[in-house]
């Protein structure tokens, strides 16, 4: 009948996690004035500028959780000249310290819709993904608001001399041109993900 479906869940129990937090000026401050009391007034006003305005980060370890789940759902149907496969995918993941604080750069969740057709030397694929606005936020982190970011690719596939195939793809990605920044970027304010692009490749096998 074509139908096909998944459910994946997971849980896991992370002793001494790893991630990277950025320091807060209290914090920057604080490690300022042990500098200066370590090394006098002779270098005052120069360790406001020692990082030449980079942010100070520090890796740090705690026990956390995390869980989640990812759960796909869809039919083939059966056309004179290929297969049309219809799709719903969604995937949510968080986590936690052991304290109830959030893990940071957590994804947000996520729903995906797709529609491929599909013939012996031809592939349209459409995809559109919705992703939800990530407000369980980690330390000194900011809210990311949701987008939706639609894709569309096609590829023809030629045969050439001594059974070698050319294939030749078009694809337009960000359709909607959203303005979108992904969550788990450490740059995410200051690099958003590209805005519309198209682009087109050519790939050569069996030669």
């Amino acid at each position: 009948d074509g139908l096909f479906g998944s459910l994946t869940l997971f849980t896991h129990d992370v002793d001494n996690y790893i991630f990277l937090i950025d320091e807060i000026e209290e914090d920057h401050d604080e490690h300022g004035d042990d500098h200066g009391d370590e090394h006098g007034d002779e270098h005052e006003g120069e360790h406001g500028d020692e990082l030449g305005g980079l942010i100070r980060a520090n890796y740090l370890q705690q026990d956390a959780e995390l869980k989640g789940y990812e759960l796909e759902l869809g039919k083939v149907f059966d056309l004179a000249r290929g297969d049309l496969t219809v799709s719903f995918a969604r995937d949510s993941l968080s986590g936690e310290f052991d304290d109830g604080t959030n893990i940071p750069r957590m994804v947000p969740d996520r729903n995906i819709y797709s529609v491929v057709h599909s013939e012996p030397t031809l592939d349209l694929s459409l995809r559109l993904r919705d992703v939800h606005k990530q407000t369980d936020i980690g330390f000194n982190e900011t809210v990311s608001e949701g987008y939706e970011m639609l894709d569309f690719r096609v590829s023809k596939t030629f045969n050439v001399d001594q059974g070698a195939e050319l294939t030749l793809s078009l694809f337009a990605n960000n359709l909607l041109n959203e303005v979108a920044r992904n969550h788990a970027s450490f740059v995410k304010d200051p690099v958003p993900l590209p805005g519309r692009n198209y682009g087109i490749k050519l790939s050569l096998s069996n030669f």
